[in-house]
């Protein structure tokens, strides 16, 4: 039958279409999953560095908690050497406290240089952090293009399958048509499947055709909307000259009433 035929070759060049669209999809499909591994190395590297960052902490925090006490320790010592023990020649007293306050000098400059080394360390910790979540986030992405790509793939394959089953119908329903001597079973289960299709083919048939009407109806709507605003928009236009002159006419006589006022209040009462 001619139809069947059309109906194999039309199938036959959208199941070719259907195979060739497959072939970058896969492509690209494992060029994602490369994607999504790298990026989850990254983020296995991120995760060991935050580790790393954070054991460089508590070392610094002790030295700067040790050069906190020194200083203290110090301070305390200038504070009881704030006046000169007796039998100490004052001379000798001067020199102990010069060597104190170097000392205490030297103590902070060291205790300030231990907090700077703490705040460094958590500053990098908070970056490592910062990797570890845009490494989060990178994963995420590949991961959600790598499922788009394959919902697409399936799509796709399922499509391949319906037509390929299609296509075996219709190559089953030529095969009993055309055999010699006919198999009446085999015959009549073709008949009420072609029949079945027609019916199938009515149904959309129709439904395309009162969606046409509905459209043709729309667009005879739409049409009719367009002509009604297209002849008031050019009644507007139309009166745009007439009203930009009493526009014109209005702005030069309030000038020349500014002026009057102007000159009236000038001239005084």
């Amino acid at each position: 039958m001619p139809y069947l035929k059309q109906d194999a070759t039309r199938l036959q060049t959208d199941l070719q279409t259907l195979i060739a669209q497959q072939a970058p999809l896969n492509a690209q499909l494992a060029t994602q999953q490369q994607a999504v591994t790298a990026a989850q190395a990254h983020r296995t590297n991120a995760v060991n560095a935050v580790a790393q960052a954070q054991a460089r902490v508590p070392p610094l925090q002790t030295a700067a908690a040790a050069a906190n006490a020194q200083v203290a320790e110090i301070e305390q010592e200038l504070q009881d050497a704030s006046e000169p023990p007796a039998g100490i020649p004052p001379a000798s007293w001067r020199v102990r406290l010069t060597a104190l306050r170097k000392r205490l000098a030297l103590a902070k400059t060291a205790a300030t240089a231990a907090h700077a080394k703490v705040a460094e360390a958590q500053q990098g910790v908070a970056q490592a952090q910062a990797q570890v979540q845009a490494a989060d986030r990178q994963v995420a992405a590949f991961a959600a293009a790598v499922q788009a790509t394959q919902a697409a793939i399936t799509a796709l394959q399922t499509r391949q399958r319906e037509m390929q089953q299609r296509l075996a119908e219709l190559e089953r329903w030529e095969s009993d048509i055309a055999r010699d001597p006919l198999t009446r079973p085999s015959l009549e289960q073709s008949a009420a499947e072609l029949s079945a299709e027609v019916a199938t083919l009515e149904d959309a048939h129709l439904a395309a055709r009162f969606e046409l009407e509905d459209a043709e109806a729309l667009l005879a709507s739409l049409t009719a909307r367009r002509d009604d605003l297209t002849a008031k928009l050019n009644a507007v236009i139309a009166q745009l000259p007439e009203a930009q002159a009493q526009q014109t006419a209005a702005q030069q006589a309030l000038a020349a009433a500014d002026a009057k006022i102007a000159t009236h209040l000038q001239d005084g009462p």
